[in-house]
C-alpha cells in the first residue's frame, strides 16, 4: 500500500525541500497528551489522594441536620395533623379522605388503594407527592398508575427497590460516584491497559470509561473514569503495573464518553535529521504553523498489506460480498509467515474447520468469516460470514473508501485550484461549529475520522460558493465531501470527478443508499486544510544515538533533569510541539514538514537502513561521523520518515508491520482497525 495509490500526493508548499529522519526510535519520541474539553491539557503530575470539600462537606451536613430535624418533627406530629395537612393539599376532598382513612385503618385489606381526582397542575401534584413521603414515610406510598394519581400502603417490595440507593450519600460527599485519573503508560494500546486494571480488579469492563484510545508506540496520558472505584484501590496498583501509572485523582459526577475530548498535544523527536540547512528545518515549522498541512486520511486508514481496506469497502457497497470475502482472506505478503501459511491454506484449500485452526482469534475479521462457513458447511453465503464480522469492524471498510476518495478529490482540487483561496464552486459548511462539532463526536479514535454517520452528520450543511460570497471566506473554509445521499458536491470541475473516479468501481456518489441501512450512507463534510495549534518546535543535536531528548509526564514529576544539548553534537533532531483536533492526523503533519512517504513499505527499508547504521556507530566508536550541517543531503520525494501512527487508536498504522518485526512481536490484525 502506496500513499499515491490512496490519493495523498502533494503538498501545501512544496517548495520547501525535504528531508529525511527517524521517528519513533524510543517511546519517548511520540509523547501524546490528550485535551480535554475545557481545552485542559491532562498531565501526570500527582500521587495525591483526593481532598474533600471542606465547604461541601459542611453544606451536606448542614442538609443532613435539616432531614433529620424534619423526620424528628414528623415523628412528634399525631396522625390526626397529618390526615389534616394532606387533607389540605386535596382540597379537603371529604370523598377522597374516608378512603384514605379506611386504607391505612385496615392496612390496605379493606381498601387497597385511592384514585386521586385528575389534577392538571404539576406544582399540586408535586405537593401531594411531597406530603404524602414526609408525613406517612414507611406507610404510604404515592405513585402514577396507567396515568392516574393514586396513594396505597407501604409493602415490603417497596424497600428492596430502595436498598440499591442506600450508599450514593458517601460518594456525593466525595464529589461524584466516578474516580476520574489519569492514565500514563508506555507501550501500551489503551483498550489493553484498562484490561489489564479490570482483571487486577476483578470488575466489569464496563466500569472504566474513557474518551479516546491512544497510540501504542509512545507515551500518552489520557483522562479514564472509574465507577465506583475509590482512589485508594487505584493508587495502590501503581505497585504492581508495568509501563503504566496512575495518579490526578479526583470524584466527578459524571463519566467519559468517547468523544469527550477536543483533541491531542504532541511531542514528538525526529531523530537523525539529514537536511540541506537548519533555515530548512525553521522554513518547513513556519509554513506548519502559518499555512498548515493537507488534512488528508493517513496510511493507518487504509491498512499495510497489499489488500486495502478501501478495496474491501468498495466490493461491499458494490453488493459483492463473495469478493469482500476473498480480498479480507487473500494471501498478501509481509505478515509473518504464520499468517501466511494461513492465508495460503485457505486459499488453496477453502476448508474452513483446518483454516480456523491457523489463523488466531485476535484476526477478527478472517476469523469469523472462517467460523462462519465451518458452522454453515459451505462458502455459499458470504453475506452471512461478513456480517458475523462485528459491526465497527465492518463499517471501517466502508468509511475506509469514503476517505480513499476524499483523500483523491482533495488532490485534484488542489491540482486544479490550488492551495491558497477558495473559488466558486467550492463548498463550506453553513455552521461551521457544527462542523466542528461533528469532528468530535464522530470520532472514537479521534485523531482518525469515521467517515460518516448519519446520526452526526445529519445537523450539518454545506452552501455552495458563489461570485459574489467567495471573498467572505478563507481556503481554511473550504469543505470537501465523503460521499453519501445527504451531502452536496462542489459544482466545479471537482463534482464531475468524483463521479469519474467512483464509476472506476462501479459506484455512483449520488446513488449511495443501500437496501442494507448498515451500508446505506449518508455522508460527512471534511476541511481540507488544517492549522495546528500551539506550534513549537526545537532543533538540537546530540551524540548517542539511544539518549532521550525529552522528558515524560513521570520524568517531570519526579524532577528528573533535561537531558544536556551538545551544541557540535554529531546528530541532528528537531523536537516539535503541536495540538492536533481529534479529526486530525499527526503522521500527515508531519509529511508536511519533512516532505516525506509515510507508507509501510518505505518505512520498513528506512528502519532497516537505520537499525544497520546505529550497529555500525555503536560498534565502532572510532569512525567518524558526517554531520548534516557539513554535507548537503538530497533526498528524493520516495525517501520516507519512518512512522508508525497518529496519536489515537494504532490498529494497523503505517509501518506497524516493520516495528513488529524489529521487535520480535506478533502482528496486530490488519482488519483490527479503528473502533466505532
Amino acid at each position: 500500500m502506496t500513499e499515491t495509490i490512496v490519493g495523498i500526493q502533494t503538498f501545501v508548499d512544496p517548495s520547501i525541500p525535504g528531508f529525511s529522519a527517524i521517528i519513533k526510535q524510543r517511546y519517548s519520541d511520540f509523547i501524546v497528551n490528550e485535551v480535554d474539553q475545557e481545552n485542559n491539557t491532562v498531565r501526570l503530575t500527582s500521587y495525591d489522594l483526593p481532598v474533600p470539600d471542606p465547604e461541601g462537606i459542611r453544606l451536606r451536613e448542614e442538609q443532613l441536620q435539616a432531614k433529620e430535624d424534619a423526620e424528628q418533627a414528623n415523628r412528634e406530629m399525631g396522625d390526626e395533623a397529618k390526615l389534616a395537612e394532606l387533607a389540605a393539599v386535596l382540597d379537603n376532598d371529604e370523598e377522597t379522605m374516608t378512603q384514605i382513612k379506611k386504607m391505612i385503618d385496615s392496612y390496605g385489606n379493606d381498601v387497597e388503594f385511592v384514585n386521586l381526582k385528575p389534577q392538571d397542575d404539576k406544582a399540586k401534584r408535586t405537593m401531594i407527592h411531597k406530603v404524602v413521603k414526609e408525613r406517612f414515610s414507611g406507610r404510604m406510598i404515592s405513585e402514577t398508575s396507567e396515568g392516574t394519581m393514586r396513594l396505597r400502603m407501604h409493602k415490603k417490595k417497596d424497600d428492596f427497590d430502595r436498598r440499591g440507593k442506600v450508599k450514593y450519600d458517601v460518594w456525593k460527599d466525595m464529589g461524584g460516584e466516578f474516580c476520574r485519573f489519569c492514565l500514563f503508560k508506555e507501550n501500551r494500546e489503551t483498550m489493553e491497559a484498562i484490561n489489564h486494571l479490570t482483571s487486577t480488579l476483578r470488575v466489569p469492563g464496563k466500569v472504566f470509561t474513557f474518551a479516546g484510545t491512544k497510540d501504542r508506540r509512545g507515551i500518552t496520558s489520557q483522562w479514564v473514569t472509574a465507577h465506583k472505584v475509590k482512589a485508594e484501590r487505584l493508587l495502590a496498583l501503581n505497585k504492581g503495573l508495568r509501563n503504566m501509572s496512575l495518579g490526578n485523582f479526583s470524584y466527578v459526577a459524571k463519566s467519559l464518553k468517547l468523544g469527550d475530548l477536543n483533541g491531542n498535544r504532541f511531542m514528538i523527536t525526529l531523530r537523525n535529521v539529514q537536511v540541506d540547512s537548519v533555515e530548512t528545518l525553521n522554513r518547513s515549522m513556519t509554513s506548519l504553523r502559518d499555512k498548515g498541512f493537507i488534512n488528508y486520511f493517513g496510511m493507518q486508514r487504509f491498512g499495510t498489506g497489499s489488500v486495502g481496506t478501501h478495496e474491501v469497502g468498495g466490493a461491499i457497497l458494490r453488493g459483492e460480498w463473495e469478493a469482500a470475502v476473498d480480498l479480507i482472506m487473500r494471501p498478501r505478503l509481509g505478515e509473518g509467515p504464520d499468517l501466511e501459511k494461513a492465508r495460503k491454506h485457505w486459499a488453496e484449500h477453502k476448508d474452513a474447520k483446518e483454516a480456523i485452526k491457523l489463523f488466531p482469534k485476535r484476526w477478527v475479521a478472517e476469523y469469523q468469516i472462517l467460523w462462519s462457513f465451518q458452522k454453515a458447511g459451505h462458502q455459499r453465503q458470504p453475506f452471512e460470514a461478513l456480517n458475523n464480522i462485528p459491526r465497527n469492524l465492518r463499517l471501517m471498510y466502508v468509511h475506509a473508501y469514503q476517505s480513499y476518495i476524499w483523500n483523491h478529490m482533495v488532490t485534484e482540487r488542489i491540482a486544479l485550484y490550488g492551495a491558497d483561496k477558495p473559488v466558486v464552486g467550492d463548498l463550506v459548511a453553513i455552521d461551521k461549529n457544527a462542523l466542528e462539532a461533528e469532528d468530535e463526536t464522530m470520532d472514537d479514535n479521534n485523531n482518525d475520522n469515521k467517515g460518516s454517520s448519519s446520526k452526526n452528520d445529519s445537523h450539518v450543511r454545506a452552501k455552495v460558493l458563489t461570485e459574489e460570497d467567495v471573498n467572505q471566506y478563507t481556503i481554511y473554509d473550504v469543505i470537501l465531501p465523503l460521499p453519501g445521499f445527504d451531502v452536496i458536491y462542489p459544482t466545479h470541475a471537482i463534482g464531475t470527478k468524483y463521479k469519474e473516479l467512483m464509476a472506476k468501481d462501479g459506484l455512483d456518489p449520488h446513488s449511495m443508499k443501500r437496501g442494507n441501512k448498515e451500508y446505506s450512507l449518508s455522508g460527512s463534510y471534511r476541511s481540507f486544510l488544517s492549522k495546528p495549534e500551539n506550534v513549537e518546535w526545537e532543533i538540537v543535536r546530540y551524540d548517542q544515538t539511544d539518549i532521550p531528548l525529552t522528558l515524560t509526564d513521570q520524568e517531570m514529576m519526579e524532577g528528573k533533569p533535561q537531558a544536556e544539548r551538545v551544541p557540535d553534537g554529531k546528530y541532528l533532531a528537531l523536537i516539535l510541539n503541536l495540538t492536533l483536533k481529534s479529526s486530525q492526523y499527526a503522521t500527515m503533519a508531519i509529511r508536511e514538514v519533512c516532505k516525506q512517504d509515510t507508507s509501510a513499505g518505505f518505512q520498513a527499508t528506512l528502519n532497516t537502513a537505520d537499525s544497520k547504521a546505529n550497529s555500525t556507530v555503536n560498534s565502532t566508536a572510532a569512525s567518524p561521523a558526517v554531520t548534516p550541517a557539513e554535507t548537503t543531503v538530497e533526498t528524493p520525494a520516495a525517501t520516507p520518515i519512518a512512522m508508525s501512527g497518529d496519536g489515537e487508536g494504532e490498529e494497523y498504522g503505517a509501518g506497524k508491520r516493520s516495528i513488529e518485526q524489529v521487535e520480535g512481536a506478533a502482528p496486530e490484525p490488519e482488519a483490527k482497525a479503528s473502533k466505532d
